[in-house]
């Protein structure tokens, strides 16, 4: 059986309507080239609380490896905060799960954990990770380019990853 659950991030982008971010940047900035990530860590404390076992879940026989998700998608944001915790998180490296970034871009705070992981051979990711980027060929929003940084970096350090592109924009592609 599937279950889907959907977390919702902890910053209300206006007060007219009902869109929230991960995080938060100066006017003009962007994710694949700001300095910072305000919020960040609240957001990853939020997502690595959902994706892990809880305390009161967990048994003697639990392992590092059983975590509450096969499959975790993250779109725009969500994408880019997947490609920043897989390099800076060791539990979530150490996890079974396989993950879609749909309109992902340069984690730019994050590109020195980033370029470490595909440059190291002991790192915690396992192998057999699986990593399906999905790119719109007219996305305006984060430019293929730097989806394409983020997916080169994760091939480089050995996981199964693979591109499929699709000809809307900066969505989640249907039909």
């Amino acid at each position: 059986s599937i279950k889907w659950e959907a977390l919702t991030a902890p910053y209300k982008i206006s007060d007219t309507d009902e869109a929230f971010a991960w995080w938060t940047m100066s006017p003009g900035v962007r994710s694949f080239n700001a300095d910072e990530y305000i919020g960040f860590d609240k957001s990853a404390s939020n997502v690595m609380s959902a994706v892990l076992p809880s305390e009161s879940d967990s048994s003697t026989t639990t392992t590092p490896t059983e975590y509450k998700y096969d499959l975790i998608l993250g779109h725009s944001q969500g994408a880019i905060l997947l490609s920043a915790l897989l390099a800076t998180n060791t539990d979530l490296q150490r996890s079974n799960s396989s993950y879609i970034l749909n309109g992902a871009a340069w984690p730019n705070p994050y590109r020195e954990a980033l370029k470490s992981v595909s440059e190291q051979t002991d790192h915690e990711l396992k192998k057999e990770t699986k990593m399906l980027f999905v790119m719109g060929k007219n996305d305006t929003i984060n430019p293929i380019e730097s989806a394409k940084q983020v997916h080169d970096c994760y091939q480089m350090a050995g996981l199964d990853v693979s591109i499929v592109y699709h000809d809307g924009g900066h969505s989640v592609p249907s039909g």
